[in-house]
């Protein structure tokens, strides 16, 4: 058994004592309504998490989603109060998120600086601009066209969860059998030993960052079914949520690589159920980004300690 399969199992276990805790302290804890909530609260970081996962395994990082996906959704609740149709809205938003992954990309590789400080700063200027082009407003008001799909189900699931699985499908299959996308462990494991094999690295790389970007814009397109608004506010912390998914699922933050979609989904559900926890419980919300926080650091120290990966003296 693969140490990446262990840490998977080991995610399943706590998920299913966490369940089974909540379900005898909690009423209705189990009940189909909560748990389709407790998901749905965390279906945007879901979205986000599918390509941070790429990027992390590629041994990079993107913090700019957090400006990605409220930019985009203002922006497409712009389009839609001033008549644009809906498909071409949301074509026109998943180019302009393509854009911001290339900028993203163009400037790692021009200035060759950590993708930590390029992100970061993309997402430092993008919060800027959303709060300049709102006035710091709720932008609502959308037209009836798309009042009327918001709400929609099918099969049982709102537009944003059944999004999420889709796309959670694509890119486990992807990840799994399509050559190019398995690439991305070559290229995050030994980016020179790719480079030597043939593998033109930096546009792979540039995929990477274009394809985190437009699923933070699918996200934000996603923000306006959720609230049926948009807000400069929406996306604050959220990488760090996003983060802490992937990293859970048995990414490493450490050294490229390593990770799984699969990981990464049952990453999310665990977050979720943590998140969902709090709120039944009664705890102060305020613990939460405690909990995420720890979170996080077990996650990473637990994941390199499990596939023995030590820093040499």
């Amino acid at each position: 058994m693969r140490k990446t399969d262990i840490q998977i199992w080991v995610i399943l276990g706590l998920i299913a004592v966490i369940f089974a805790g909540m379900s005898i302290a909690v009423p209705n804890y189990a009940s189909l309504l909560n748990l389709k909530i407790m998901l749905g609260n965390y279906v945007l970081e879901g979205i986000m998490a599918l390509g941070m996962t790429l990027v992390i395994i590629s041994g990079g990082i993107d913090l700019s989603v957090a400006g990605v996906m409220p930019f985009t959704a203002i922006l497409f609740a712009y389009m839609l109060k001033g008549g644009v149709p809906i498909p071409a809205a949301m074509a026109l938003i998943l180019l302009a998120a393509a854009g911001i992954g290339f900028i993203n990309d163009f400037l790692i590789q021009w200035l060759d600086v950590h993708p930590f400080v390029i992100t970061l700063a993309v997402q430092l200027i993008l919060k800027g601009v959303n709060v300049v082009i709102t006035s710091g407003n709720v932008v609502s008001g959308f037209p009836e066209a798309f009042a009327n799909i918001m709400f929609l189900e099918v099969f049982g699931l709102s537009i944003p969860m059944l999004v999420l699985v889709i796309l959670a499908a694509f890119y486990f299959i992807m990840l799994r059998k399509n050559r190019y996308f398995r690439m991305v462990y070559f290229v995050g494991g030994n980016p020179t030993a790719a480079e030597l094999s043939g593998i033109h690295t930096k546009r792979f790389f540039r995929f990477v960052y274009i394809q985190s970007a437009v699923l933070a814009g699918v996200a934000g397109i996603m923000a306006c079914f959720v609230y049926g608004s948009a807000n400069a506010s929406y996306g604050t912390n959220i990488e760090t949520r996003v983060i802490t998914a992937v990293a859970i699922g048995g990414s490493s933050m450490i050294h490229g690589g390593i990770g799984s979609i699969a990981g990464t989904v049952l990453g999310l559900i665990f977050v979720a159920l943590i998140n969902g926890s709090f709120i039944m419980s009664g705890l102060s919300t305020y613990f939460q980004d405690v909990v995420t926080g720890v979170l996080l650091v077990f996650a990473v120290v637990f994941s390199e300690r499990l596939k023995g990966i030590k820093r040499k003296a």
